[in-house]
């Protein structure tokens, strides 16, 4: 019975420590530096090309903010509409929220993984994966 509990406990400490580990390893700037489409559609062909070299901003009071590297009507779009945001971790669901207390953090969900320096942004909405660096 011990053994078991001890076990329980374990996964339990990992899964806690993963998911602090994105909430205080997010903090930064991260570049685009590749991106995975996953759709046909070329709505999302010319989404993507919106965040290659594009950077997010995570700041430790929970600012967030993107910047596009190229300057079309859509990164525009995308720059106007993520700016002077707040992000949060939703440590339930294990996805980081972009918005604000007002509009319930809906703006943009990201699901996120981070090793080795580099994090791995999945958006469900728009089926991009990013693959970003910390600068």
């Amino acid at each position: 019975m011990k053994q078991l509990l001890f076990i329980t406990l374990f996964f339990l400490s990992i899964n806690a420590k993963s998911q602090t580990a994105i909430k205080d390893q997010i903090i930064g700037n991260w570049k685009v530096e590749n991106i995975i489409v996953k759709s046909t559609n070329n709505e999302m062909k010319e989404l993507s090309k919106a965040f290659k070299n594009s950077i997010f901003s995570f700041k430790k009071n929970q600012d967030f903010n993107f910047t596009a590297n190229q300057k079309t009507q859509l990164t525009s779009m995308f720059e106007q509409m993520l700016q002077n945001q707040k992000w949060i971790f939703d440590e339930k669901r294990k996805i980081i929220k972009i918005g604000t207390v007002k509009s319930g953090y809906n703006i943009m969900d990201i699901t996120a993984k981070i090793e080795n320096n580099k994090a791995y942004f999945n958006f469900d909405e728009t089926e991009l994966n990013l693959e970003l660096i910390k600068i």
